[in-house]
């Protein structure tokens, strides 16, 4: 089942980024670089504001599935009713906020040539904000159901729309920001209707009782709880880098910076579909006891985590350069390749990091990544304004990577130390001597050796295959790997 829903979600997450890699050089192209910085600039802001459910979706996904194990069925549909007013009521209250707070947004955007044009596409965009949020009501429904497949189903085509949409507006009909976000628009209006449909034939009769019960109020949001917390300033987090950089650089620039993250992030579509099925695996396991199958799990999910995404971290920040040349031009990369390469080992550190995430979500301990990501984010926002004041792109990426970092050193601590585990039981000094060599392999390609480039990768990622081949795979690990190879090749 794990298996099997991990598929699911890394194939409705994963097809549309094959779109997006052709569509974006074209998008770049037509809207030129400042219209394009603007555009990922609404696209963040509707994707913050999508938090504006406050966990209500995840909430009602754990409390439903205990009305539904529970066979409580008569609280069912006073439930999912509630819960979807309240998100109704919230998604409004974004969409006003979006509404009213478009001039000063493009305002504060330096360098902006058409504020109206601005202006427009956002208030366009706060027209979505209902359905969008509603849209988290609606799929946890479905994960209330375990339709992992109809999600995804689901996923998929909206994905493809993401980025075919606004690619045949700017190709057949209008190269404007205002027509780009109407068709994004119409795609959020779409999704949320479809989501409706499939959750009312998964939970018939859902809303046979159309009246608000407030007794649900308290266990919908505390439910949310913490984990609200962490659900909005860690988002916050995420898009702040761009934000200043549009008020303390340029637009330009932003595109410049968010073309390589955008790039290099969707790797975390990877783990991301891993830890959505290990989080139950996780609950359950820690509930139950059994700490040396705990243990077991979530040593084998870092590592090979860090088998699958090393590779495809260490070859993009070598090759920074040639990849951006060949997808968005020799100009843009001269711009973006330093700051690509970053990103790369960033990514690969966020990745694992989102092993203990899940664990100590896992154990009920939301409370305590809320409260670290409440420290972080002054911290975070002086160096990173600081950054991008004096060291322009690569300052505000190199603040990024700290973060990252850190927040990863955080995670693994207080997952051994909440849960009673030491570090020497799951990984020991051998794996510090691991990450060390990943480091310096990244490392290595801030100085590369000019013509020699593909030995000097093949070199690096040599030395830490054989490491971890030798020093974590087990002998049956070994045995089932070189059957495997055989298997494809031995023919």
């Amino acid at each position: 089942m794990i298996i099997k829903n991990t598929v699911y979600n890394l194939l409705g997450l994963g097809l549309p980024l094959l779109v997006a890699v052709v569509s974006m050089p074209v998008l770049i192209h037509s809207l030129g670089d400042a219209r394009f910085g603007v555009l990922t600039l609404i696209w963040a802001v509707v994707s913050y504001f999508g938090l504006f459910d406050l966990g209500l979706g995840r909430a009602l996904t754990q409390q439903l599935s205990v009305l539904i194990a529970a066979e409580r069925d008569e609280e069912i549909a006073p439930m999912v009713f509630t819960s979807l007013l309240m998100m109704t009521g919230l998604g409004l209250l974004a969409s006003a906020l979006l509404w009213f707070g478009a001039e000063l947004g493009a305002r504060s955007i330096s360098h902006a040539s058409d504020s109206a044009e601005i202006i427009g596409s956002i208030r366009v965009m706060a027209i979505a904000m209902p359905f969008i949020v509603l849209t988290t009501g609606f799929r946890g429904i479905l994960e209330a159901k375990s339709a992992f497949g109809i999600i995804n189903l689901i996923r998929l085509p909206m994905g493809l729309f993401t980025f075919l949409g606004p690619l045949a507006i700017v190709l057949w009909y209008k190269n404007d920001l205002v027509a780009v976000t109407a068709v994004l628009t119409l795609g959020r209006v779409i999704a949320c209707l479809v989501h409706a449909y499939f959750a009312a034939r998964c939970l018939p009769g859902m809303l046979n009782a159309r009246h608000f019960n407030a007794s649900f109020m308290k266990p919908l949001l505390v439910s949310g709880g913490w984990m609200t917390v962490t659900n909005i300033i860690s988002p916050l987090m995420s898009y702040l880098d761009r934000f200043l950089i549009s008020t303390t650089i340029s637009a330009a620039a932003v595109a410049y910076y968010v073309t390589p993250n955008e790039m290099i992030t969707k790797i975390w579509i990877i783990p991301g579909a891993l830890t959505a099925v290990l989080f139950p695996a996780f609950s359950s396991q820690i509930g139950s006891g059994r700490s040396h199958e705990l243990m077991d799990l979530y040593r084998r999910s870092v590592l090979y985590l860090l088998l699958a995404i090393t590779p495809m971290t260490l070859i993009i920040a070598f090759a920074s350069k040639e990849i951006l040349t060949l997808w968005v031009g020799a100009s843009f990369a001269e711009q973006s390749s330093s700051v690509l390469r970053i990103f790369s080992y960033g990514v690969l550190i966020s990745s694992i990091t989102q092993i203990p995430f899940s664990l100590l979500q896992g154990a009920g301990k939301a409370a305590l990544t809320a409260k670290v990501h409440v420290v972080e984010f002054p911290v975070y926002c002086l160096l990173l304004w600081l950054s991008c004041s004096y060291y322009g792109l690569e300052g505000a990426a190199l603040v990024w990577l700290l973060r990252i970092c850190a927040d990863g050193w955080i995670m693994f601590y207080f997952s051994f130390d909440i849960l009673e585990i030491r570090f020497t039981e799951v990984f020991g000094t051998k794996f510090i001597a691991l990450m060390t060599l990943i480091t310096l392999s990244f490392a290595s390609t801030l100085i590369p050796l000019a013509g020699l480039k593909i030995w000097q990768f093949s070199s690096c990622l040599a030395i830490i295959a054989a490491y971890m081949w030798f020093s974590f795979l087990s002998e049956n690990e070994r045995l089932l790997s070189k059957r495997k190879v055989y298997a494809i090749f031995g023919k």
